[in-house]
């Protein structure tokens, strides 16, 4: 795998966690989710405390930290696996939601990041697979890292020395 590709790849799987913070943070604002009833159903609406809402909130940001860190340590074999068990699962949600218990419809809201998913699950499956082949070290995210900072150690080093 070329490293330009990875870069890609975490940019994408990236790109995938800022979704999920959205997410988020439209479940804590709207107070209503794509899981709960819709307006033809109001008048039987059960979750008037938004619990579902909340909950699924709270995991669209567990989520998130799990692909950060898949995006960020994305040469660790367990991290990878752990977000494809969460892209597992969240697919497990909005099949199990909108087909068997109907509690949502087909909507933007569901489609949109179904799709995104199936996409990053596909991603990660390939990367883990191919991933073996990649000599990439830790010293490679830190050197990420201080870049992202705007820092270097070079000049650090030679600033103490003046």
């Amino acid at each position: 795998m070329d490293l330009k590709l990875l870069y890609a790849i975490r940019g994408w799987i990236a790109f995938v966690a800022f979704m999920d913070l959205g997410t988020a943070i439209r479940s804590y604002i709207e107070k209503r989710s794509f899981l709960s009833k819709t307006i033809c159903d109001i008048d039987n609406f059960i979750d008037e405390e938004y619990t579902t809402s909340r909950v699924l909130g709270s995991y669209s940001i567990l989520k998130a930290i799990i692909l950060i860190h898949c995006a960020l340590y994305i040469h660790y074999h367990p991290i990878i696996s752990m977000g494809i068990w969460s892209l597992i699962i969240t697919l497990g949600l909005y099949f199990t939601e909108t087909v068997y218990f109907r509690a949502a419809t087909f909507n933007f809201y569901v489609v949109f990041p179904f799709i995104l998913n199936v996409l990053t699950l596909g991603i990660l499956i390939y990367t883990q697979k191919s991933i073996k082949h990649l000599n990439v070290t830790s010293s490679e995210n830190e050197e990420n890292y201080s870049r992202f900072l705007g820092t270097r150690k070079k000049n650090f080093v030679k600033s103490k020395r003046i």
